[in-house]
């Protein structure tokens, strides 16, 4: 599935949240909404949306409640992403440096929809628009925004998979996955180095639940082919003329 994947919406609600704080100190939570929606439709090819985003300046937290991505199309399952809820803790001091620091993400509850049609999954092929959004990237010259992660959690995941080798759903649990100091030795990661570094943890642990489980299902259906052509040949065998 490569280096990249839905997941790295995470990192861009960050980002976006961050700018949105830097810009302006009112109506904070629809701008951030906004430029999450605008921003990860652009990164992913398909549709972005949030219930809502909540950040407290002056407290220094922030929250993003209901972030769902849509499938690409020719892919039939609800969403290809659903977080629940992702929160924030900000580092209100360097808000208005040229790095920013978040102190935390956590993003609880996360729900990925991996569906195999064929020979790819809508995953493939969000992951395959992401790429060529990257190589196309911003062609201005001017130096990358940074920022800078302490530790990213990722709880309670969960991967739905769909398959022709299933003979329904299944739902795979993902391990916990935290990520610490994104950055920090640098002096700060760009975006897509803090998605490279938040989603390959995340990509590796779904990669092995779902191939581990597609592997099981592609040995099971041989099993069966194969019993079921002993069976026919054995009644062949004792059938008389």
């Amino acid at each position: 599935m490569g280096k990249k994947v839905i997941l790295g919406v995470g990192v861009v609600i960050v980002a976006a949240v961050v700018v949105a704080i830097a810009l302006v100190a009112s109506r904070l939570g629809d701008i951030a909404g906004r430029i999450i929606e605008d921003y990860g439709s652009a990164t992913t090819g398909t549709d972005v949306s949030v219930r809502s985003v909540d950040v407290e300046a002056t407290r220094g937290r922030g929250e993003v409640k209901d972030l769902t991505i849509a499938n690409p199309p020719g892919f039939h399952t609800d969403y290809a992403l659903r977080i629940d809820d992702i929160e924030l803790g900000l580092d209100l001091a360097s808000l208005r440096k040229d790095v920013p620091i978040i102190r935390e993400v956590l993003v609880d509850d996360a729900h990925l929809n991996a569906e195999q049609r064929g020979d790819t999954t809508n995953l493939n092929d969000i992951e395959r628009y992401m790429s060529k959004a990257d190589k196309t990237g911003d062609q201005s010259g001017a130096p990358e925004p940074r920022i800078i992660i302490d530790r990213f959690r990722l709880t309670n995941g969960r991967v739905t998979l769909t398959s022709e080798l299933l003979s329904h759903p299944e739902e795979l649990e993902l391990g916990d996955v935290v990520v610490d100091n994104i950055g920090r030795s640098s002096g700060g990661a760009t975006y897509g180095e803090a998605t490279e570094a938040v989603i390959t943890p995340i990509l590796e642990a779904a990669r092995t639940a779902v191939q581990a489980r597609l592997k099981d299902a592609a040995a099971g259906a041989a099993r069966q082919e194969l019993e079921e052509r002993a069976t026919d040949k054995l009644k062949g065998l004792f059938e008389r003329d």
